[in-house]
């Protein structure tokens, strides 16, 4: 029988972790981008993610500078790893996106994308 060396084990631990702790949907890149202007009072937006979600579970919403929340439908995607919705007839201001997604493996992360609309 073979002896491996005292420090092989914490490095198999490290390198064949389990999978479960990288398996967070992570936020990597979104329509509009966080902190963009935007020059429509329609704003169309897409929220892409590292990994598969599962879009019957996840949310967004759309608040306003003075705090006021507004539920966004969100569209049908193509890609499992994205959201879609549109927002209409917004005034010039700063907005959030709220956004919160559940992963396939069922991790559940949040955040927010900011964006101002600067329409004509």
């Amino acid at each position: 029988m073979t002896h491996l060396p005292r420090w092989t084990a914490p490095l198999v631990l490290l390198l064949g972790g389990s999978p479960a702790a990288f398996a967070h949907a992570i936020l990597i890149r979104s329509t509009p981008a966080d902190h963009a202007s935007v020059h429509s009072h329609q704003v169309n937006m897409t929220l892409e993610y590292n990994s598969r979600i599962e879009a019957s579970r996840c949310t967004l919403t759309l608040t306003n500078l003075a705090g006021k929340t507004f539920p966004l439908q969100m569209e049908r995607s193509a890609t499992p790893s994205e959201l879609k919705a549109v927002a209409g007839n917004l005034a010039n201001g700063n907005y959030q996106i709220h956004w919160q997604v559940l992963a396939s493996d069922g991790h559940i992360t949040r955040g927010d994308v900011a964006f101002t609309v600067a329409a004509e």
